[in-house]
């Protein structure tokens, strides 16, 4: 009889710790899906954002050809870099791009 006492208590606590795991692998994959819908819109975001800077860069610019943004390289263009020397080239290009609409 003992037995049977024990074996009933075992059964009853490993489906407890099953039925647990198979809630939190439940929680977690709702979460990583939400977690892919959010970089999806940031996605959209990002590529919203970039046609919309090339959009200004080429009213600055006056004319497209005046200034390239290097459109086109997709997500690698987006890294972060640490090189100062690549932000004020940039800077300088467009003081001189602005001194040139200012002259004309």
């Amino acid at each position: 009889m003992t037995i049977w006492i024990f074996l009933i208590v075992i059964v009853s606590v490993v489906g407890g710790l099953i039925i647990e795991y198979q809630k939190n692998k439940m929680q977690m994959m709702g979460k990583s899906q939400q977690n892919e819908e959010e970089v999806e819109e940031l996605r959209k975001l990002v590529n919203s954002m970039k046609g919309r800077i090339e959009n200004l860069e080429a009213i600055a610019a006056g004319s497209p050809d005046d200034f390239s943004t290097g459109a086109g390289k997709g997500m690698a263009e987006i890294e972060i870099e640490d090189e100062p020397s690549i932000k004020e080239e940039n800077k300088q290009q467009v003081s001189d791009i602005a001194d040139k609409r200012r002259t004309r």
